[in-house]
């Protein structure tokens, strides 16, 4: 993983910190995309956000299912890139994603198995919708679990990043 120096408001440089402790200072707002940064042991400062763009392009081609196991956006809503280009970004599957289509999917099949059994055995029809309803929850309900986790995990590498700085200054 390369690193990068950071360019500082008072014409400093700090660093050189990993692509990823980069990628945190900048979903927290410690740093903007219009920071310049240098990777180590090069000569041409850029743009922040021309690395990220890169590092995300990289990403997508690695994975054709996308990151399925980090459903968190590191670009805060209001920083995202305008699309100027007239086409859409890739769809990204997560795990998240998955579990709230697999409880729709089960809903349906309760409601459609509901109805196929409503007039003969309507005990059984009503039993599968409400298996179908309960397991619809459950799937939801482990989407959120997830979707927390993977704050938690993003909350921990900051403060983690934080203490590794603190050490290394001392």
């Amino acid at each position: 993983m390369e690193q990068y120096y950071i360019a500082t408001e008072d014409g400093k440089t700090e660093g050189p910190y990993p692509f990823e402790t980069l990628k945190i200072l900048y979903t927290h707002g410690k740093i903007t995309g219009d920071v310049l940064v240098c990777v180590a042991g090069g000569q041409e400062w850029i743009e922040f956000k021309t690395v990220l763009g890169k590092e995300r392009k990289e990403e997508s081609k690695k994975s054709s299912l996308g990151r399925l196991m980090n459903q968190y956006d590191p670009v805060p809503e209001d920083q995202h890139e305008k699309n100027t280009h007239g086409y859409s970004e890739p769809l990204e599957i997560t795990v998240e994603g998955l579990f709230r289509i697999a409880g729709i999917l089960v809903l349906l099949a309760g409601v459609i198995v509901f109805l196929n059994h409503a007039e003969e055995q309507t005990g059984i029809g009503l039993a599968y919708l409400i298996a179908g309803a309960f397991s619809c929850l459950v799937c939801f309900w482990c989407a959120k679990v997830i979707k927390l986790l993977s704050h938690i995990v993003d909350f921990l590498n900051v403060i983690s990043t934080r203490i590794y700085n603190v050490k290394n200054k001392d």
